[in-house]
């Protein structure tokens, strides 16, 4: 049977990966992490003075944000509402879609300028990598400075490789880098990393090294001016970041790990069957091709936050669409130094089989993260609120402590106006009152009845549908959260039904 054409096959990959981002950008509703919801969306929609708003966090008035992606979603919420689109979950839909074209756009820019310098056996399993590998469509859908930056660097770097004739490349680089370094500034030390890749290994033209610089230093300039808008006062987002991340901030300590603890977290949570070639390949690349282009990105980053005491998996995240090509790079310098394992690893039976296993738990986990919502699955709760009680008052009560709750609380930006909340410690305990509206609880346990309130909580909603609770479960293993259900108040009102006068 002969081979597909390789021109072909990035055509048919890429429309394959079309469909797959945007299936995630509809399914994953929610956020992954708070800073997805609170420092963008929250942020944007203090800008434009919509209500119902969510209390601002206290990065708002630290003003360590830069202004870029919350002035897009400002931009992208003002376009929706002009065209009459006003539901919370279709404008968080609108931002992870434009994500998701940027994560296209980048991607293939990348696999573009990165192919012809593979040798073309490599070619298909790296384009299914860039695409498929389970956790970037996950990732890459999502509105935040990792993503962002990840993607902007990912399209920064495609022309810098391949022999260069002209400049313009050189000034695309630059901004892009610019951008990505107002979405998260660590990726400063990305840029510095390639710039020095650039004089050193390429020795490319100063000229050109200058004009990318140049590039970068406009567009961070610019930014500045934005920040200065949007907080209505000058301000240098960027530096009160970066000493924020190394003073600390006595108010709001962070949680601290030791240096080695990204490597753990790299195996575990993209799964050892993936985490462990991952952290091998990048171990092949530094010991036997030090001159790579991604060792010189990588290393400076990785060294920055490992020296930082204050850890989190995400910051990483700009790393994520990197991996495929690491994993594929490593391998012709196994080939070259490993012959004795590498000849084993490539034995028909043994490889065919490897394959087919890692091929089954990627299709497995990337089936999940496609279909499913983000984080706790709040959103999901939100859904079903407005859906049953579009008019009517709400009450939402959360069975929950004040350090817990934020696990679970639902943002006010995705209920509706007749909807508050508050917490209780008791589910049986007396409750505020609603005249003529639903009692709801939000908790992580069936509560018993309550006889003494007359009072019976019947379940209505999971935050998480029952095969991925039972997959998180698999995956988190000692993190496991909970999962927290939705009941209502029995009797109760019938949603739907119009409020008592």
């Amino acid at each position: 049977m002969p081979a597909i054409p390789q021109s072909r096959f990035a055509h048919w990959t890429f429309l394959a990966a079309v469909a797959v981002y945007l299936c995630t950008a509809w399914c994953s509703t929610g956020f992954h992490a708070a800073d997805e919801q609170y420092q963008v969306i929250a942020f944007a929609e203090a800008r434009a003075a919509h209500a119902p708003r969510d209390p601002l966090p206290w990065e708002y008035g630290a003003q360590i944000r830069s202004a870029f992606l919350p002035v897009a979603g400002m931009a992208v919420f003002a376009a929706a509402r002009a065209l009459g689109m006003h539901d919370p979950f279709l404008l968080a839909f609108l931002l992870r879609a434009l994500t998701a074209l940027l994560a296209l756009w980048a991607l293939r820019r990348f696999t573009r300028g990165m192919l012809p310098l593979l040798p073309q056996s490599l070619g298909p399993p790296f384009l299914l990598l860039s695409y498929f590998l389970w956790f970037l469509p996950f990732l890459l859908v999502r509105f935040t400075g990792e993503t962002w930056s990840g993607l902007l660097i990912l399209a920064a770097l495609a022309p810098m490789p391949a022999p260069q004739h002209a400049s313009r490349p050189f000034l695309q680089s630059g901004l892009l880098l610019g951008l990505a370094f107002l979405c998260r500034p660590p990726t400063a030390a990305i840029a510095l990393g390639l710039v020095g890749w650039l004089v050193a290994v390429k020795q490319e033209a100063r000229s050109r090294t200058a004009l990318l610089l140049a590039a970068m230093v406009a567009t961070v300039l610019a930014g500045m001016a934005l920040d200065a808008w949007f907080y209505r006062q000058p301000v240098a987002t960027a530096w009160n970041y970066l000493r924020m991340g190394v003073a600390g901030n006595a108010d709001h300590p962070f949680t601290e790990f030791p240096w080695w603890y990204y490597y753990a977290w790299v195996v575990k949570y993209a799964i050892p069957v993936f985490g462990i070639p991952i952290l091998a390949a990048f171990g092949l690349l530094c010991a036997f091709r030090p001159r790579h282009f991604l060792v010189w990105a990588i290393v400076p980053f990785l060294v920055m936050h490992m020296l930082l005491p204050h850890k989190d998996l995400r910051f990483l995240y700009p790393l994520a669409p990197l991996m495929p090509l690491l994993l594929i790079a490593a391998l012709p310098a196994a080939a070259l130094h490993m012959p004795r394992l590498f000849g084993l690893l490539a034995r028909p039976a043994l490889r065919n089989t490897l394959l087919a296993c890692a091929a089954a738990v990627n299709l497995l986990a990337l089936s999940v993260v496609v279909s499913s919502p983000a984080g706790s699955g709040r959103t999901r709760l939100a859904q079903h609120i407005r859906q049953h009680y579009p008019e009517q008052p709400v009450r939402i009560n959360y069975l929950s402590d004040e350090p817990s709750v934020w696990a679970i609380r639902i943002p006010r930006f995705y209920l509706p106006p007749n909807a508050t909340d508050s917490l209780v410690g008791d589910a049986c305990g007396p409750l505020q009152s609603v005249h003529g509206g639903a009692e709801l609880l939000v908790a992580d346990k069936q509560p018993g009845p309550c006889p003494m309130a007359a009072r019976q909580w019947v379940p209505v909603e999971r935050a998480l549908p029952r095969w991925k609770e039972i997959a998180l479960r698999a995956y988190d293993l000692e993190d496991v959260r909970p999962v927290w259900r939705l009941y209502q108040s029995n009797p109760a009102p019938t949603p739907g039904l119009p409020s008592a006068p």
